[in-house]
């Protein structure tokens, strides 16, 4: 049976259409359907000292010369520094959004030349101030944290 260079270039032109159609019909990436690990991710947050419910960006570096931890029977407390190479108005966003998922009721905010947030828990009141450093919005970004924590009353203790 002989074929003329019609048919031949026909029957070539279906044969490449239904390639690609079952090849774009295949599943896409890995034969696999186990999502990736995710231990092998980077961390997006970490805390601030021992409160694991205050967290800010990875980028924020924590300046343990300027920061004051203070403890005593019934109060635990203290002032924590951070900066970071992270836009102001995007860190206010983290820190709205990580201390409202982590339980604390936003008491109030001021914005002037830095960023003022004060918020609440029972027994504990964490204020957080934002600060452009030189460069404006190119330059580094500093946060100062505020902790106070009644551990007397969070105890029950007189």
């Amino acid at each position: 049976m002989r074929y003329t260079k019609t048919q031949n270039k026909v029957a070539f032109f279906l044969l490449v259409v239904s390639t690609l159609l079952v090849s774009s019909c295949a599943p896409m990436g890995s034969s696999s359907d186990t999502p990736p690990p995710m231990e092998n991710l980077p961390a997006l947050s970490n805390f601030v000292g021992e409160y694991r419910d205050i967290e800010l960006p990875t980028d924020m570096k924590y300046d343990h010369k300027k920061s004051l931890v203070v403890r005593t029977d019934s109060f635990t407390g203290g002032v924590f520094y951070f900066s970071g190479k992270v836009q102001r108005d995007s860190l206010r966003s983290f820190v709205v959004s990580s201390m409202q998922k982590n339980g604390w009721k936003r008491a109030g905010e001021v914005s002037y030349d830095s960023v003022l947030l004060a918020f609440t828990k029972p027994n504990k009141s964490c204020t957080v101030v934002l600060e452009e450093g030189f460069g404006g919005s190119f330059g580094s970004t500093y946060a100062a944290i505020y902790v106070a924590e009644d551990v007397a009353a969070g105890s029950g203790r007189p």
